[in-house]
């Protein structure tokens, strides 16, 4: 193991969200497939890009990257590697003007039925009646598998959209949403049903293709891989996700993941939730300390106590007072 494998591993805010996670099944397909060019659909800070990159440097492959608004990361990233092709464009857009498909795409873009739907279709429609490159998707399982997340719902059509909300929190087990739930600045307001959801639009994708081979790992969100019958490695690649592909103790593992998840999310905004109260409180208390109704209703008690008053500014200062 690297030093860069361990700091992947020991970062706690990293584990799951990079595809990263799933390096060595997409090195394995990769080399399986024996690809020289490779498209990455939704880059972000180009942690996988660096993978991909350093790959190509021994397997004289390209690398390309989509992302229509580049992080400042991804930008340092891109220029230390002049060799990496950055469209800075969505999607659509680039696969839409491509003269030809690339031996692999890596898709991790937009988590919606429309966006990923539209990229297969325009995928299939550039291979015009030939073999499909090898697809690597992201984000197949909870909470992406049967609900839209947007980045920008301006970019899809308004009747291509489900009901959806800004700002709202997304739970394992809720069909709806949930203000403590771990925070998608755009979602759809329910989970299921038609058109929804990324592991939908790779169904109805694949439904009546026989020629098609889709394997998916639930763990770290889910990673799927689409190939077809005849592709070089294909025999490879099924044997290399044979032993992951749905496998019920990953799926339990990754549930089991997925709800220590939320459930921590759901603690630390209680706890600040609670310390924001806590705040409101002492602010209270220290006005009221320079208070002069407190002085009077102080001397009050002391009298009606006869001399022990129910509450003075020293109980007060004692309350305010961090501990030891």
């Amino acid at each position: 193991m690297t030093s860069d494998d361990a700091a992947r591993l020991s970062d706690p805010p990293s584990i799951g969200t990079s595809m990263t996670n799933v390096w060595e099944l997409i090195l394995g397909c990769l080399e399986a497939a024996q690809a020289r060019s490779v498209l990455e659909i939704g880059a972000y800070d180009g942690d996988l890009t660096v993978e991909l990159l350093g790959w190509a440097k021994d397997s004289d492959a390209q690398i390309a990257s989509v992302d229509p608004d580049p992080p400042a990361k991804l930008l340092e990233r891109s220029s230390e590697h002049p060799e990496l092709v950055l469209y800075k464009r969505t999607s659509h857009e680039v696969l839409a003007g491509l003269d030809e498909l690339p031996d692999a795409v890596i898709i991790d873009g937009d988590h919606n039925y429309f966006t990923l739907s539209e990229e297969l279709r325009l995928i299939a429609e550039l291979a015009d009646g030939e073999r499909l490159p090898l697809l690597m998707v992201h984000d197949l399982r909870w909470p992406h598998e049967r609900r839209d997340t947007f980045y920008d719902p301006a970019r899809i059509p308004e009747d291509q959209r489900p009901p959806i909300g800004k700002d709202v929190g997304l739970a394992p087990g809720n069909p709806g949403v949930d203000p403590l739930g771990l925070e998608y600045p755009w979602a759809a307001l329910q989970e299921g049903g038609p058109r929804n959801g990324t592991l939908t639009a790779i169904e109805d994708f694949v439904k009546g293709r026989q020629d098609l081979h889709l394997a998916i790992v639930p763990a770290f969100f889910g990673f799927g891989v689409l190939w077809p019958d005849g592709i070089r490695g294909g025999e490879r690649i099924a044997e290399l996700l044979r032993p992951y592909d749905r496998h019920p103790m990953l799926e339990c593992l990754e549930r089991n993941r997925v709800d220590h998840m939320s459930a921590s999310h759901a603690r630390g905004l209680k706890i600040e939730a609670l310390e924001d109260r806590l705040r409101r409180h002492e602010h209270l208390l220290r006005q009221m300390l320079d208070s002069r109704a407190f002085t009077v209703a102080e001397y009050v008690s002391r009298v009606y106590k006869r001399g022990k008053p129910t509450f003075s500014r020293e109980t007060v200062r004692e309350m305010l007072e961090p501990e030891a």
